[in-house]
């Protein structure tokens, strides 16, 4: 057993699924760290959900590690897999970064996996959550990296001493923001979401987060959703029709299993996020 993880896991044994995610958070900030020490992040930001809940407190889990590139350099990421790989077997855990199928030209993609069973007993949990697991089933995080990043992005450097020591490039809140606006409008099929999409958008609203408009309008012209001449009034106009053609039973659905049932919303609806959309302030 590891006492770094098994003092990192607290109260948290008692839910299985509550354990799963913890650990699973635990090891996206182990991946995080061997990241930074490879020197990952003297080119790639840090961004999406998970961003997010680690370096901003949001109160949902989140799966996925999102990266987009900053500058023409591009990390070797020989280095960085070993780096990884190196960060998580200093704790006592075997984990591998191994590339995955690329889904479009501009997303490099990359799985950090480990056996659940052996990963939840190195971090001290009790044999009746740990034997409750498939022996033969992975915590798998996944990495997408974006390499087509558009232009007017901010940038913000953070420091985490909790739970290890690493930095990480960020993008700044309002160009967090703006990409997650972008993800509301332009990631869906029919009229179904993400709920975590929307669940972080009406985050950015109650938190007074001002939206990036340049990277914005960037972002929906890359997906031909905008010009060059877009204004803001064209932002809302299709916020607008995106909101009021949502699936909110099925948004609703998507989110149940990142957040606290205390923190499920009880009132998404087209008015809504209609309303929400309406305090966003343009900067």
């Amino acid at each position: 057993m590891s006492n770094i993880l098994s003092s990192l896991m607290r109260e948290h044994y008692d839910d299985y699924f509550f354990a799963l995610n913890h650990i699973r958070e635990i090891c996206q900030e182990i991946t995080l760290s061997g990241l930074w020490r490879s020197g990952f992040f003297n080119s790639m930001a840090f961004h999406g959900g998970t961003a997010l809940r680690i370096i901003h407190g949001l109160n949902r889990f989140s799966e996925d590690l999102d990266f987009c590139q900053i500058n023409k350099r591009y990390p070797d990421m020989n280095t960085a897999s070993r780096s990884v790989e190196k960060e998580f077997e200093s704790l006592g855990l075997d984990f591998r970064m191994i590339p995955r199928k690329k889904r479009s030209d501009n997303i490099t993609g990359y799985y950090v996996e480990g056996n659940t069973s052996k990963t939840m007993r190195t971090c001290g949990l009790p044999d009746s959550i740990s034997n409750a697991v498939d022996l033969n089933a992975k915590i798998r995080i996944k990495i997408d990296i974006d390499t087509d990043t558009p232009e007017g992005f901010g940038l913000e450097h953070e420091f985490r001493t909790i739970p290890f020591n690493y930095g990480v490039t960020i993008l700044d809140k309002p160009s967090l923001f703006a990409a997650k606006t972008s993800a509301v409008i332009s990631r869906h099929w029919k009229n179904r979401i993400k709920g975590r999409d929307l669940f972080d958008f009406e985050w950015y609203i109650n938190n007074k987060t001002p939206v990036n408009t340049t990277y914005l309008i960037n972002n929906l012209r890359r997906d031909e959703l905008l010009n060059k001449e877009s204004t803001e009034d064209d932002i809302l106009e299709v916020l607008r029709d995106r909101f009021e053609s949502i699936d909110y039973g099925s948004a609703l659905s998507d989110i149940r299993t990142y957040v606290d049932v205390n923190d499920i919303p009880q009132n998404w609806s087209p008015d809504h996020f209609i309303d929400l959309s309406n305090k966003i302030v343009f900067i």
